[in-house]
């Protein structure tokens, strides 16, 4: 029976280790790592030996549907599942997976794998060395052989902080973005509001920088909003946020569907949409992007977000139009830089230059003009992670038929078969090692390993292979994309393609966003099994509740809850009598753990120009299913500060429509809301839609004597309040 050894026991591991045990039952796999518990990087659960990566708080930046294997459910995990599940919930899926599927004598945790042989004298053998109950008194070298050897250790090894000069001088007041969770309950006190703090600097884009700047933004606000008086100070420390390459910072939902049905989706179950692939077959596009993709890519998402928001969440510059963006994901930050909490510039840093405490900061724009950012208090890294640390355990040999480069974090190998094997050394496969990983691409990985080592995998080509060495050659700075494998719905179809896999059907057959449960490997044991099939359709019933029935409503109140975010101006009228006043939406902290977002939010009233007096209270989301579909209003206690106090409107959402009383919008959206208000009236709330920004909006009390309508020119009201930014 061959042996498999499986370095790594998170997601990429334990699907190996289930589609060998499941699908190839002649195999033998045992899985290494060093923690003592499954999950890899999303084993949030404290260990004072391994501090974890991520925020159990943390959400994931896509759906339930594809943060999942084709034959788990979440249902069948947790009892009530969240679209955007966190990390602690992640890892309590892994566990469940891993003891359904992989036996725990195949289990070696504890176990740190520091070397591997590839030895060929008689018949190939893998030569694993590893650490026996590693980081305990009893820890020991042992080594063993195997037939076949899968990386699975996932690609974020080892923590990349780039050579600056001075940063070293100024390391007291230096962050890795992937510690900054751990300082959380103390991150309004680091990263105050107070003058003596200085500015917080945020080094790096992609998703670690954008995630890091509106950390760092929401721990000031919240801060700011954390003392016993109601003054919410009127100056505060900027958040910097310098960043190399153009991105755009999308939200967490964003509007999708049928013309005439649209609704604001997961922006996964959007962006992977079959319907939005050109006519022909699917196929996975590998290699440098032309100009033409750039730019069609940056009309997609400027269509899709619309002006309004582009002009704070698109951050780039004339001149590097051209280069691919990059995609982050946040739905905070562009309220951030609207707002002028977050200052995001594009450039490279040169030095730093301590002062006692605080340092000044030269970079250089892409014009070429340098730039000084001084009283820097903190700077947070986001700047990544290298995968050298966990290639370092292959010999020699091996990396250089594997072509290794260990200079590029990028594309360090030049692998076949979506990154999968080199069709030089075989016996060695990679499952999930790559920038950007997918659940779904995972488990074809897998499945592919397992095809290949029965012997059932046709022969190899070298088109992928050289598709990856014409990236590592383009510039990386006008020819590279975020990911060397970005094309996850061309990857999972060719994926299907070749293993034989049948995609199963939605509303039709080139509609519906790819998801790992819509392939399920029908052709060996796993697939075949009553229970795997029970869990994909539960997972699809799922699906097409998200883009279909009420729980499509869970999209309109985040999004329309995230774009509040800031500054309005609004003008209320009650009869003859019109006040200008002037709304401001403050996030911070959820001061309640069942709620997930929360602003305080200031109201200004203005009589002829002059202040006649501030109110306050407390907008908050829960973003559980059960809750989620509504916003509700809270007022403040009578006691100093900005404490909730009882809750007084709770507002139930309409779907999404593209008209409002049969009137077009202009390719706009519209959202209402109805709640009953603190005098015992109707309100009626109407927030029109530009792409995922909120261009006006409007609440109306009607009068008690008119009855239940939403019909604003028919019954009468006894005021009306119109908000524009």
């Amino acid at each position: 029976m061959p042996r498999v050894a499986i370095i790594g026991a998170g997601p990429s591991g334990l699907v190996t280790a289930k589609t060998l045990l499941q699908d190839h039952p002649d195999f033998s796999p045992v899985i290494f790592d060093h923690q003592h518990q499954v999950g890899g990087l999303w084993n949030v659960c404290p260990d004072p030996n391994q501090p974890v990566t991520l925020d159990p708080r943390m959400p994931t930046n896509l759906s339930r549907f594809t943060v999942a294997f084709s034959d788990l459910d979440w249902e069948s995990v947790l009892d009530e599942v969240p679209i955007f599940p966190r990390a602690k919930q992640v890892a309590q899926y892994l566990s469940c997976y891993a003891k359904r599927y992989v036996p725990n004598e195949i289990l070696r945790l504890g176990c740190k794998v520091v070397a591997t042989e590839r030895k060929a004298d008689d018949g190939v053998k893998w030569n694993v060395q590893w650490l026996q109950d590693f980081g305990t008194p009893t820890e020991r070298l042992c080594s063993e052989n195997f037939d076949f050897l899968v990386i699975a250790s996932g690609f974020f090894a080892e923590k990349h902080v780039p050579s600056i000069p001075g940063l070293a001088e100024f390391s007291d007041h230096v962050i890795h973005s992937s510690t900054l969770h751990q300082r959380r309950d103390n991150l309004s006190h680091a990263l105050g509001h107070d003058d003596t703090q200085g500015t917080t600097l945020v080094i790096g884009g992609s998703m670690s920088g954008v995630e890091a700047a509106s950390a760092a933004a929401l721990g000031q606000s919240s801060s700011a909003l954390s003392t016993h008086t109601r003054e919410i100070p009127t100056v505060q420390n900027k958040v910097h946020h310098i960043h190399s390459r153009p991105f755009w910072a999308l939200p967490t939902y964003l509007p999708h569907g049928p013309e005439e049905t649209p609704s604001f989706q997961p922006l996964d179950l959007a962006m992977y949409d079959l319907s939005r692939r050109p006519a022909g077959p699917i196929e996975y596009a590998l290699g440098p992007i032309p100009e033409e993709k750039v730019a069609k890519t940056n009309g997609y998402f400027q269509g899709l977000l619309g002006d309004e928001y582009k002009a704070y969440a698109h951050i780039s510059t004339g001149q590097t139009m051209i280069q691919p963006p990059w995609v982050a994901i946040g739905n905070d930050y562009a309220g951030f830089v609207r707002a002028g909490a977050i200052q995001a510039s594009m450039g490279r840093v040169l030095s730093v230059h301590p002062d006692t405490r605080l340092a000044s900061v030269r970079y250089v724009e892409p014009n070429g003009d340098i730039k000084t950012i001084d009283n820097v208090g903190t700077i947070i890294m986001a700047t990544g992670f290298t995968p050298f640390k966990a290639l370092s355990l292959l010999p020699g040999s091996v990396l250089s038929k594997l072509e290794y480069c260990e200079t590029d974090p990028f594309s360090p190998l030049i692998l076949d078969k979506g990154g999968t094997v080199h069709s030089e050394i075989p016996d060695i496969g990679f499952v999930g090692f790559y920038r950007g990983p997918y659940w779904g691409i995972m488990e074809m990985q897998a499945r592919f390993l397992g095809h290949l080592w029965s012997g059932t995998e046709p022969v190899y080509t070298e088109e992928q292979k050289t598709g990856l060495r014409r990236i590592r050659a383009a510039d990386p700075d006008l020819a590279r994309g975020q990911f060397p494998m970005g094309d996850y719905v061309g990857l999972m179809e060719t994926f299907a393609k070749e293993l034989g896999i049948r995609r199963s059907v939605l509303d039709g057959d080139r509609s519906g966003p790819v998801i790992p449960a819509r392939y399920r490997d029908t052709s060996t044991g796993q697939g075949r099994g009553m229970a795997s099939e029970n869990e994909a359709t539960r997972t699809l019933g799922a699906l097409r509740d998200a883009l279909h029935g009420a729980a499509a409503r869970t999209g309109a109140a985040s999004a329309i809850f995230r774009a509040l975010h800031g500054k309005w101006k609004s003008l209320h009228t009650s009869g003859i009598d019109e006040t200008a006043c002037e709304v401001v939406f403050y996030p911070r902290y959820p001061t309640s753990p069942a709620y997930d977002r929360e602003y305080v939010v200031e109201t200004g009233v203005c009589v002829t120009g002059r202040a006649w007096g501030k109110t306050f209270s407390i907008m908050r989301l829960a973003e559980t299913p059960s809750r989620a579909t509504s916003i509700e209003m809270w007022s403040v206690s009578l006691a100093d500060g900005f404490e909730a106090d009882c809750i007084s409107e709770r507002w139930s959402l309409t779907p999404l429509r593209r008209e409002l009383n049969g009137e077009s919008t202009s390719g706009g959206y519209v959202i209402s809301a109805e709640s009953v208000g603190p005098s015992g009236g109707t309100l009626l709330y109407t927030f029109h839609f530009k792409g995922v920004s909120i261009s006006t909006w409007e609440c109306v009390e009607l009068d008690g004597s008119t009855g239940h309508t939403s019909e604003l020119d028919g019954p009468k009201y006894r005021s009306r309040t119109l908000y524009e930014r």
